[in-house]
């Protein structure tokens, strides 16, 4: 039988347990290994089947629900302010989309800053995409998704195939996006007390060492600033009391001005990457449906029937 805690329960936790550790003066080992600690509590889902992949020379999570081979899949790049995090500490939120999307979902451990600055991730993030599409994955059945950092990820890499020779996914998911590196927008501020998940001290610190001393107007780790025609039909979910919240409708405007179809789900009371709780909180649990739907209907809207085979038999 499936847990429900209330949304006050699951507010307080990550409030006093996963945000004090969260940034200065803590330094990046410490926040990785807490992360991945406190991440255990965001339960994966049962009906989904795991397994590890290497992805050219990157440790790779495949998720997918355990009695069908799927059609459709998704490439998911993880949240942590470019410096933390992996398919580890999201393992809850991807096998639960794997399950309600029913879709083979890829999540690889990009490399991180400050090891690692722009363009690393994003080079890495193009190359899992090209790989899905050596395996004949077919790019109208793919989304690209991500959550906070990866949402920015997730954006940065669907202008990057536009810009190239690459054929473009099907459609585009991004949860709670950072995709102003500048970290000035009002809700930067105005939602400091509100927000029980994330510290502006610790995005900017994350900001700098994902930077490296580039400009962060820069597009290309700023999408904020990019041009946004062209892109695959959008999905943006977000919290209300995020300090991310104008990085989302600031997106969305920008979108909706030239013409990008853009669908913005803004959840009133939630917090920064609340769907990484489905399972455990309803309204995290109708987030991630929330996504399967709207995979589905961009399917179905292009005129492709959803196909389900048998997987085949393990030894």
């Amino acid at each position: 039988m499936a847990i429900r805690l209330p949304p006050r329960l699951v507010r307080g936790l990550v409030r006093y347990v996963a945000k004090p550790l969260l940034g200065p003066p803590f330094p990046v080992s410490v926040q990785r290994g807490w992360s991945r600690i406190v991440s255990n509590v965001n339960v994966p889902a049962r009906l989904a089947s795991t397994e590890r992949l290497n992805v050219n020379g990157l440790d790779t999570l495949r998720s997918r629900p355990r009695d069908h081979e799927p059609s459709r899949a998704v490439l998911y790049l993880h949240g942590g302010g470019y410096c933390v995090g992996s398919w580890a500490t999201h393992r809850g939120l991807i096998t639960h989309l794997a399950v309600a999307a029913g879709a083979t979902v890829y999540a690889p451990n990009y490399r991180l800053a400050p090891e690692h600055p722009h363009p690393a991730a994003l080079d890495d993030a193009l190359s899992t995409y090209r790989w899905m599409l050596d395996q004949g994955v077919l790019p109208e059945r793919i989304t690209l998704a991500g959550d906070s950092a990866g949402g920015g990820l997730a954006l940065c890499t669907a202008l990057a195939i536009r810009d190239s020779e690459l054929p473009a996914p099907g459609s585009l998911v991004l949860l709670s996006p950072w995709v102003d590196l500048g970290c000035d927008a009002p809700s930067m501020s105005e939602k400091v007390s509100l927000d029980p998940m994330l510290r502006p001290s610790w995005v900017r610190a994350c900001a700098s060492m994902y930077l490296g001393g580039r400009d962060s107007a820069d597009p290309n780790c700023s999408p904020l600033f990019a041009n946004h025609r062209g892109l695959p039909p959008t999905l943006v979910q977000v919290g209300s009391d995020e300090i991310l919240l104008d990085d989302s409708t600031r997106l969305a405007a920008r979108c909706w001005d030239v013409g990008t179809d853009l669908t913005l789900q803004e959840f009133e009371g939630y917090w920064h990457d609340f769907q990484s709780h489905a399972g455990i909180l309803e309204a995290a649990t109708q987030a991630i449906n929330n996504i399967a739907t709207f995979i589905k209907t961009q399917e179905e809207k292009r005129g492709l029937s959803p196909f389900y085979g048998k997987m085949p038999s393990r030894a």
